[in-house]
């Protein structure tokens, strides 16, 4: 990856993207073979981002499409045969060749006409001003060639002849043909296919699909579709969504529990209501029955085994500093690794009166917005929190979660735990100290219906924060509900102090 100064800092630039004239492009050379069909050496494709306000996410994303334009160009290039593409591969390739002329489906539905002149035409019974037909054929004046070769076509089919290579329509013509009418037909404006919908879906919700939430929404279609099986949108379409569901509720019946198998149904329920609803499918959806299942319950560490995970953090005895952090981020405040990657300088006051941390990007939801008081190992964290973040950010998303249940099951014997256990642990910490579920939900940031983060105070700065009384009893519970470590960490620092004391004085 390349790195430049934008706008907005330090960004990494992935592979094919390049920048312009302050704009970022996909550029990556056709295949040496194949240059001879493309006229051209290069592939270039715009994102239509500027380097003065595009985030990485907006320009992976972007990234991400222009590669599947790329690809579909080479089919383009490679195939002739009108039927080498799927119907969702088709669709996709007329939304490229629009996006290519600024167009989209549905363009020219309906045009802007002058309603005295148009008074004067339906009186005359004459046109004198331009209609959708006229700016689709402006558009695309490719489509003439094509209704000339199917003239010649119709023609041959009617004496019996065979048409030449030359008369035949290609992949090319037939994604003009399907582009021009999709400018001014209503019905080919709308998704071909399952697949084609799910596309527009993306769009229409801006999911980020190079995000985490993102990524698990497109896995999750992809599972469903591969059990349902792609089809072109007709009147049996209901039909065969239905017992997709019903079939991809069968097949994942035993292997996850039932909340499970509602959470992955979600985005693609949302989908296919949207498409419904949008394009006037009429389709009566709902999920599948589903037997209702228990969820795995995740266990808490015993007190013993958190004083030996935070002595080892602490001393660090075998963990490294980074990976001490995120152990100590994720028990104290019941942060995901997710969290800790996000943060922003703004986000962190540990030389406040009252140290903390803000959560206020991107969560699970709403209500894990927060604040986080830090109680234990300040001094680590101070430290090594920039490591900690550095780490999390080029690491896979999966990545960190492997990697500190690595540590934990190495350091203390507790064979089925992981980093997520940390945020049980928080919870039956606090029960135990006897502190308010209130708190507890305000700390870890869990559902409450009297938990409520004022967005003012999200944005105030560390002063305002360490002021604020809610905050103060929040580090107050904090402490109490983390006493025997805080007290174990006093003494780790008592102990360290005497051998400093006794080497000097040797």
């Amino acid at each position: 990856m390349t790195g430049i100064m934008t706008g907005i800092g330090q960004m990494k630039l992935p592979k094919y993207i390049r920048l312009r004239a302050g704009t970022f492009h996909y550029q990556r050379d056709y295949p040496t073979r194949l240059r001879h069909l493309c006229h051209t050496k290069t592939f270039t494709h715009p994102l239509g981002l500027f380097a003065n306000n595009a985030t990485d996410d907006q320009i992976a994303k972007a990234a991400i499409e222009a590669g599947e334009a790329f690809i579909m160009r080479l089919k383009l290039i490679t195939n002739s045969d009108p039927d080498a593409l799927s119907a969702t591969e088709k669709d996709k390739a007329v939304v490229e060749f629009l996006r290519k002329r600024g167009l989209n489906k549905g363009a020219y539905l309906r045009v802007a006409k002058d309603s005295a002149i148009a008074a004067q035409e339906e009186a005359e019974q004459r046109q004198m001003q331009p209609d959708n037909g006229n700016y689709a054929d402006w558009a695309i004046p490719e489509m003439e060639d094509v209704i000339n070769k199917s003239t010649v076509l119709g023609e041959l089919r009617k004496i019996g002849k065979q048409p030449t290579n030359e008369q035949k329509l290609t992949l090319q013509d037939t994604i003009v043909g399907d582009a021009y009418i999709s400018l001014i037909n209503k019905q080919a404006a709308k998704p071909k296919t399952l697949g084609s919908l799910w596309a527009e879906y993306v769009i229409d919700r801006s999911i980020d699909v190079n995000s985490r939430v993102g990524k698990k929404y497109v896995n999750y279609w992809k599972q469903w579709i591969a059990i349902a099986g792609d089809a072109v949108i007709g009147p049996l379409s209901q039909a065969h969504i239905r017992e997709g569901l019903a079939a991809y509720a069968r097949d994942r019946a035993g292997k996850v529990t039932s909340t499970s198998i509602e959470r992955e149904l979600s985005p693609v329920m949302a989908c296919l209501r949207l498409g419904s609803e949008e394009y006037g499918f009429d389709w009566n959806l709902k999920l599948p029955r589903i037997k209702k299942t228990e969820a795995n319950h995740r266990h808490p560490l015993e007190p013993h085994h958190q004083l030996e995970l935070i002595k080892a953090v602490l001393t660090e005895d075998g963990i490294k500093p980074m990976y001490g952090v995120a152990l100590l981020l994720c028990l104290q405040g019941g942060m995901m690794v997710s969290e800790i990657k996000q943060l922003l300088p703004k986000d962190i006051a540990l030389d406040a009166v009252l140290p903390h941390l803000v959560i206020r990007n991107k969560t699970k939801n709403k209500k894990r917005k927060r604040i986080v008081p830090i109680v234990l190992g300040l001094e680590l964290i101070k430290a090594h929190l920039s490591e900690t973040i550095a780490w999390l950010v080029r690491t896979t998303e999966s990545a960190p979660s492997a990697t500190l249940k690595k540590i934990m099951r190495r350091t203390i014997d507790a064979p089925d735990t992981s980093a997520h256990c940390l945020r049980h642990t928080l919870k039956i910490n606090g029960q135990n100290a006897g502190v308010s579920v209130l708190t507890l939900a305000s700390i870890a940031g869990w559902a409450d219906p009297q938990r409520k983060v004022s967005k003012h105070l999200l944005n105030y700065g560390s002063t305002g924060i360490s002021q604020d009384a809610m905050v103060i009893k929040l580090r107050d519970d904090s402490r109490l509900i983390h006493k025997e470590l805080i007290e174990l960490e006093a003494s780790l620092k008592v102990d360290s102090n005497v051998l400093a004391f006794t080497a000097q004085g040797t």
